[in-house]
């Protein structure tokens, strides 16, 4: 054998080995790729429920923390009986 025949059955091995090494690639990307619409379905649901049941928690864990006030409205201008007093009070609140 000289050395073009062995030049040429050392690239054909090669060209044979990097085949199969793409092809096994392919075959293992597709195994372990194929239950991921799945998984990122599974995923995106759970998100969208961890975040639905943040946005009712939260509010509702602040509103239980907060003091209950009996349900008397609070007006910061209360003064029975006296408009002009109430008018002034409110005037001073907005500027």
């Amino acid at each position: 054998m000289n050395e073009q025949q062995l030049e040429q059955l050392l690239r054909d091995e090669t060209r044979r080995r990097r085949h199969e090494d793409d092809e096994h690639l392919r075959d293992l990307g597709a195994d372990l790729t194929a239950d991921l619409p799945s998984w990122a379905l599974r995923r995106r649901i759970a998100g969208t429920l961890l975040s639905v049941g943040l946005l009712i928690a939260i509010p509702m864990a602040y509103s239980a923390l907060l003091p209950d006030v009996d349900g008397q409205s609070i007006v910061a201008c209360n003064l029975h009986g006296e408009e002009e007093a109430v008018l002034l009070c409110a005037n001073k609140l907005l500027t």
